[in-house]
Parts: C-alpha cells; structure tokens; sequence
C-alpha cells in the first residue's frame, strides 16, 4: 500500500502538480488541476485492456507540463 501510495505521488509530481499540498480541499482546485489528478488515478490503476480517450488534455497548460503529461502517457 505504501508502494502504491508513493508511485501515486510520484505521478503528481511528474504530472507538475508538486506545489499541491495534502491537506487542500478538492473545491479550491482549477479545473485542469482536477483533471490531471483524475488522470493520474486512471493511469496509475491496475486495469488491463482498457482504452482511455483523453480529450485535449493539455489545453491551457504550459509547454512544460505538456512534455510531463506526454512522458507520463508514454509510461
């Protein structure tokens, strides 16, 4: 469980999301924030033979995190 938990983690912060901290409620985050972190929780789950269509995923983030999502889809 523990593993699991800092792969998770890990992912955040590939994903860019590392200034987030553990105790921010859900509703203070933007939108993209929310998306990203669904999105790390779906990739990160243990599904097999599963097909995830992302729509524009990386509309409205910096080029930089584009690069980050894009290496985290890859993986």
């Amino acid at each position: 469980m523990l593993h699991t938990l800092k792969e998770r983690l890990q992912h955040l912060v590939d994903i860019g999301l590392d200034y987030l901290s553990l105790d921010r409620e859900t509703s203070t985050l933007s939108g993209g924030e929310s998306q990203r972190i669904k999105m790390v929780k779906h990739l990160s789950s243990s599904l097999v033979d599963v097909m995830y269509i992302f729509d524009e995923p990386s509309v409205g983030l910096h080029p930089r995190d584009v690069h980050r999502l894009t290496d985290l889809l890859k993986n």
